[in-house]
């Protein structure tokens, strides 16, 4: 399975495990926002994406709700953010099913 966070400026691939995420020299995913910001985990036993944000100054948002030194479940679809002026990015995962908020479901 390969996971990406998606945004208009381009695309990360997320690693196996955990990605790192901010501007110090040894993230993963590299963004201007802040030094070290954040971290995006997969665990493979339950199939689902943590994301950590480590106290970061400018915040760390998931579909525009603040996360705040915590550690909270991410799916496919959602929009995450760093920074109040940093880009957004979609939680892209091949052969994931995206669901639509408030759409009804055919069948």
């Amino acid at each position: 399975m390969r996971a990406f966070l998606k945004s208009s400026e381009g695309c990360f691939q997320l690693k196996s495990y955990t990605t790192t995420i901010g501007r110090h020299r040894g993230a993963d995913a590299i963004l201007q926002s802040a030094d070290r910001h954040a971290a995006l985990e997969f665990s493979g036993s339950d199939n689902n994406f943590i994301l950590q944000d480590f106290s970061s100054p400018h915040g760390t948002f998931v579909n525009s709700c603040q996360v705040q030194n915590a550690a909270i479940r991410v799916r496919p679809g959602d929009i995450l953010s760093f920074g109040t002026l940093g880009a957004s990015f979609e939680l892209v995962v091949d052969g994931a099913t995206q669901v639509g908020v408030g759409l009804p479901r055919e069948g």
